[in-house]
């Protein structure tokens, strides 16, 4: 019995052993394992130091820590934080799409939860990739207002403009010679043949692209453009874009005495409210859209500067779509290229579709997670693979839209027009709007929107919106405000 219980005290002696060996050597490994360290962050310059064109190449340099490293590199841009990039590499190339000072910072985890960062950076200034001394070529007007228009004339009025804030503009003689000798008929956009032969042909940088919505010279007065710049070269890319709709009677004042009755004031108005708009944009004061924090909610940059739609104004509920859907799956905070092709007219009036698509491709533009095709390019390649899309992009259609050959549109966007009213009595606006993921090939938003200028107004047209191009601007921007939410 004595030798039976020494046995089981041996037993016991030994397993107790044991585990203080295996807790002594789990102790000493975990002494072994070093604590997470950022040793720091090296950012070095690719390319020139302009948005678009140039990027910073971050490097990363950590110690220590449990397992596999996680890095999340993140920008700020007027004290806003956005996540650029999260994943294992521990180097990355960055490139802002907007021009302004930046600053980055690297963090580090562990699979203990461990997180270390490297702390802001110093400032990087990125320029815009044009200047006042770049030369611009300056397109005529294209006419998509269904109305007779002095096209010469506005054309001359928006020359006019940029000259006098000192933009240099490709004489008209060269630009005639060049239309002329590359048979260019469509002035709506720019195909990548013609902003490469633009660029290296006539010594281009940057080219205005202006549309005529809305041309009335009597009864009251209004007028409506929507003007974009794209960097010329080989894949033209839209670097800024405005609009302006103005009405004779937007500020009648007392008796009237501020109506205006000529359409060529309105004009001059709109072409130097558009011009000072660009201006803005090249100081790197223009209001755009940034993913702010880990939660990568939406907050403006700029939010006190005003563009020439005035961008950033609230938003009425008579303004948000009537109806709306968003796929579960969708990511709102992704980095996304997106097409935008031309709305189908539903008994509306002529070139209704091109009009609400160009809303929609400024209201897009806007927003730094999103890259917007050149609408030039999105026609080239309609034109090319002949298609059709009555009722929204197909499954073969959003293909070759989304091709890393072609497009490579990751959402394509479309829908249809119902009424576009603006020229007589009160406006009116009625679209629906449909957004296709390309390479998931599923539809992950689709709304519709109707609205009247005089909607929710009862006391002498006090917030009424006389024009359609006011009102598609609200209504438009209420749509992807939902859609980015």
């Amino acid at each position: 019995m004595i030798f039976l219980i020494n046995f089981s005290n041996n037993r016991i002696c030994l397993l107790l052993l044991a585990l203080l060996l295996l807790t002594g050597c789990a102790q000493l490994e975990q002494e072994k394992t070093e604590p997470l360290t950022m040793k720091g962050m090296d950012v070095a310059w690719q390319g020139p130091p302009k948005a678009r064109l140039g990027a910073l190449r971050c490097s990363f340099k950590t110690s220590g820590g449990s397992g596999q490293l996680t890095f999340t590199l993140q920008s700020s841009k007027a004290g806003i934080a956005t996540i650029e990039h999260r994943g294992e590499e521990s180097s990355w190339e960055w490139s802002a799409k907007e021009p302004g000072l930046y600053r980055l910072k690297a963090t580090a985890t562990d699979e203990t939860g461990a997180v270390v960062d490297s702390g802001w950076s110093d400032e990087y200034r990125f320029e815009p990739p044009v200047g006042s001394s770049s030369l611009y070529a300056v397109l005529p007007v294209d006419n998509i207002s269904a109305a007779k228009a002095p096209l010469k004339e506005i054309h001359q009025a928006l020359l006019d403009a940029l000259t006098a804030k000192g933009f240099q503009v490709l004489d008209q003689e060269t630009l005639e010679a060049f239309m002329e000798k590359n048979r260019v008929r469509y002035t709506g956009g720019v195909s990548a043949d013609i902003g490469k032969k633009l660029h290296d042909d006539a010594g281009v940088d940057g080219i205005f692209i202006t549309s005529l919505e809305t041309w009335q010279d009597s009864g009251p007065p209004k007028v409506s453009l929507i003007t974009r710049v794209d960097l010329a070269g080989e894949w033209p890319e839209i670097l800024w874009i405005d609009s302006v709709g103005l009405t004779g009677d937007d500020r009648p004042g007392l008796l009237g005495l501020g109506k205006i009755k000529n359409a060529d004031e309105l004009l001059g108005k709109g072409v130097d409210s558009l011009a000072g708009s660009f201006h803005l944009y090249l100081q790197g004061g223009y209001p755009t859209c940034r993913l702010a924090g880990d939660r990568q909610e939406m907050s403006m940059v700029n939010s006190g500067n005003k563009t020439a739609d005035f961008f950033g104004a609230g938003i009425k509920r008579q303004h948000r779509p009537h109806f709306t859907y968003r796929s579960p799956d969708f990511d709102p905070a992704g980095r996304y290229t997106v097409a935008v092709v031309p709305f189908l007219n539903v008994e509306a009036r002529k070139y209704a579709g091109e009009v609400v698509a160009l809303h929609f491709v400024k209201q897009l533009s806007r927003y730094e997670n999103l890259r917007v095709v050149e609408p030039g390019l999105v026609r080239e390649t309609l034109l090319q693979y002949r298609m059709i899309m009555e009722a929204g992009p197909s499954l073969a259609s959003s293909d070759i839209l989304a091709d890393k050959n072609i497009l490579g549109a990751d959402l394509v966007l479309s829908g249809k027009v119902f009424d576009y009213q603006g020229v007589q009595g009160m406006s009116k606006v009625d679209f629906s709007v449909q957004a296709f993921d390309g390479p998931k090939r599923e539809v992950i938003w689709t709304s519709r929107s109707y609205a009247a200028g005089n909607d929710g107004v009862y006391f002498f047209d006090a917030g009424s919106v006389p024009s359609a191009h006011g009102l598609t601007t609200r209504m438009s921007k209420a749509v992807v405000d939902m859609l980015e939410e």
